[in-house]
């Protein structure tokens, strides 16, 4: 799939795992091949090995894709995570509900996952954000991502984090703001003891609400700038998020 592409980006990934000495070792062939993968994914914006070409396929269960997904997955997990609020543009704004699933299914409690990675905006505290629909996420597992993208990223500028395919999130709530909706999202454990046990229309529960109030401090501290920058590349468009758990392996 990779083609002449791979060895392009194979040396940006060489000199990245010289200043990584972490990701060296016993498995550093593995490493180097999840690498690259997932530096194509971040650098590639046409072409089978593009942000928007893999999320199509494992959206729609086209088995090519699988392998490069499972490697941009374990590539992400090779990266520092994030735990603080993430933001995304939802795109398609001209649309009814502003490009986002209709009513009944971002309700309060309930569950949604994407098969393909979704990548969202870091902003520092009291940089400004574009306007329009957009979701507002509670990350745990997002992947941090600036050591491949070399964008160093900021307080105004943003930075990309990444959340790793069938990421499970909550809907806290739907707001609107300048007309606009606003999605609020908690992620969520997909397995192990704290792994939720319904897929929505219920209460929300202590854990939800006090994550809920940490989003809503959040957003005062980053208000929008209306007429400001567009979303970055890899913060925007909707996810393909499906209601429910996301399949078993």
């Amino acid at each position: 799939m990779a083609g002449g592409a791979w060895d392009r980006h194979g040396t940006a990934v060489a000199r990245l795992l010289t200043r990584m000495p972490a990701l060296r070792g016993e498995e550093q062939e593995a490493v180097r091949a999840d690498l690259i993968a997932l530096h194509a994914y971040l650098h590639t914006s046409e072409g089978p090995l593009s942000q928007e070409a893999l999320a199509r396929g494992l959206r729609e269960g086209e088995q090519r894709m699988v392998p490069y997904g499972a490697c941009v997955a374990s590539g992400l997990r090779r990266m520092p995570s994030y735990r603080g609020i993430a933001f995304r543009g939802a795109g398609g704004t001209d649309g009814p509900g502003g490009g986002l699933p209709g009513p009944g299914v971002l309700e309060p409690g309930v569950l949604v996952c994407d098969p393909a990675p979704v990548p969202a905006l870091l902003l520092g505290a009291g940089a400004s954000r574009p306007g329009g629909a957009q979701y507002v996420v509670w990350s745990v597992t997002g992947r941090r991502v600036r050591q491949l993208t070399g964008r160093p990223g900021g307080a105004q500028t943003g930075e990309e984090v990444v959340f790793p395919p069938g990421t499970l999130l909550r809907v806290l709530g739907v707001r609107e703001e300048g007309g606009a909706p606003l999605i609020l999202l908690r992620e969520v454990p997909v397995a192990g003891p704290d792994a939720p046990v319904r897929h929505g229309g219920a209460e929300l529960d202590a854990d939800d609400r006090a994550v809920l109030d940490r989003l809503e401090t959040s957003l005062r501290a980053c208000p929008v700038e209306p007429g400001g920058p567009g979303w970055q590349r890899l913060g925007a468009g909707p996810p393909g998020w499906a209601v429910g758990r996301p399949p078993s392996d």
